[in-house]
């Protein structure tokens, strides 16, 4: 029992991430990544408009933006376990509760519930945790969770997919609920923990849970308002959640009444994007131990960029291209959204990390619900998906810019860190 208990010790922190990951997985993996599979059965039962069945993520990314900030707050008051078991019960509720709806404005209500829910149990929650155990390392870390609600992504679509067409929707999504519980509660249970590893390695190990070591370095809150990186960070985020967020709650519809492709072949696009996800979160993370993180996320958001002009070009004639869209892209879009993480941290890590990460989740929330709603409305307005891609691909420009100029600002002030 001592030699486990001593491997348990040298190993904590890493225990601490697999049990973030299985949370990170059930949670974004279902809620962001999967469900927006049952999009076309839902239209086709329903009669709903693209705009329509994208307004609950619409309320999903709006609520959980406007929620973000108090959470951050609770996080930096509270131990942060205690806040995420709150958000995981009521995620696990809620999807328990959606094979029930019968009308839009209940599984609006129930979409409210999950933006709640995630600003408790999310990534926020995750990455607070996660930065109190690592300084050194952290890349690799960061990437090993994020990539869990790709590799959730990559399941959960095989899973409800093979659902759907055997039992129905219904009963599909109460198969995956109870996965959900069955991932995120004993996860939270017997692996988080929110000491820091500072705490951890100068306290007893059998003594009572306490409340988290708070860094004291790094800016205030304040001070972070203050400075131009914020508002460029800001930006640059808000364009790729705008980009990230459209693309994946338009995809599924786009890719079975637009291009065409059969609704069993779905599951595996979604199933290659987010598996390659998977590597992208991971690979970029490590790179970015290495290489500046500036650099690491222009690269992101260039196969990105790549991914969306394939997919702005595909037609019914050309669908063996979708899958090298979902191989690109998915990396892409995985790696962007890990050097985002990467940059908050990498400039703003310290005592009030927990306000300031959420104010920019806050804020990249809002953009991905508004870019949910722009390209629906755009798609139903001239029944194409066509201005809805180029005006992606012009943010990831955009958001490229801004990043350079980040650079160049850490550059001359003498702070760059690679």
């Amino acid at each position: 029992m001592k030699f486990m208990e001593e491997i348990f010790n040298e190993y904590r922190r890493w225990f601490v991430v697999a049990g973030l990951m299985l949370i990170y997985a059930a949670s974004n993996g279902i809620t962001v990544h999967t469900l927006p599979l049952l999009y076309p059965p839902l239209i086709e039962e329903f009669g709903w408009s693209a705009s329509q069945m994208t307004l609950p993520a619409t309320a999903f990314f709006i609520f959980g933006a406007v929620t973000s900030p108090p959470a951050g707050a609770l996080f930096d008051r509270f131990p942060v376990r205690r806040v995420m078991l709150a958000g995981v019960i009521g995620l696990v509720m809620s999807l328990m509760c959606l094979p029930f709806i019968s009308a839009l404005w209940q599984m609006v209500t129930l979409y409210l519930i999950f933006g709640l829910a995630l600003s408790l149990c999310g990534l926020t929650a995750s990455m607070v945790i996660l930065t109190k155990w690592f300084d050194d390392m952290r890349g690799r870390a960061t990437g090993l969770l994020l990539m869990s609600s790709s590799f959730g992504g990559a399941v959960f679509p095989l899973i409800l997919g093979a659902g759907i067409e055997n039992f129905g929707w219904r009963q599909a999504v109460g198969g995956v609920s109870i996965a959900a519980a069955l991932m995120t509660v004993p996860a939270l249970l017997f692996l988080v923990s929110d000491r820091s590893r500072e705490a951890v390695e100068t306290a007893d190990f059998e003594s009572k849970e306490r409340l988290p070591v708070q860094h004291s370095d790094g800016p205030s809150f304040l001070e972070a308002v203050k400075s131009p990186t914020f508002y460029l960070l800001a930006f640059a985020t808000g364009a790729m959640w705008f980009t990230i967020v459209a693309l994946t709650q338009h995809q599924s519809i786009y890719l079975v009444k637009d291009i065409g492709i059969d609704g069993s072949v779905l599951p595996k696009v979604f199933s290659v994007f987010f598996a390659c996800s998977v590597i992208g979160k991971f690979g970029f993370g490590l790179l970015s131990d290495y290489v500046n993180k500036e650099i690491s996320m222009i690269c992101s958001i260039c196969l990105l960029t790549i991914g969306l002009i394939i997919v702005r070009l595909a037609n019914s004639d050309s669908i063996n291209y979708l899958f090298a869209y979902a191989v690109i892209a998915g990396i892409g879009f995985s790696g962007t959204f890990t050097t985002i993480q990467l940059l908050v941290a990498k400039h703003f890590a310290g005592g009030s990390y927990g306000k300031i990460l959420a104010s920019i989740v806050m804020i990249d929330s809002l953009a991905g619900g508004v870019g949910t709603r722009v390209v629906g409305k755009m798609r139903d307005a001239s029944g194409s998906y066509d201005a809805g891609w180029e005006l992606l691909i012009t943010l990831c420009v955009i958001a490229i810019f801004c990043t350079v100029i980040i650079r160049l600002l850490g550059r001359s002030a003498g702070t760059t860190q690679t």
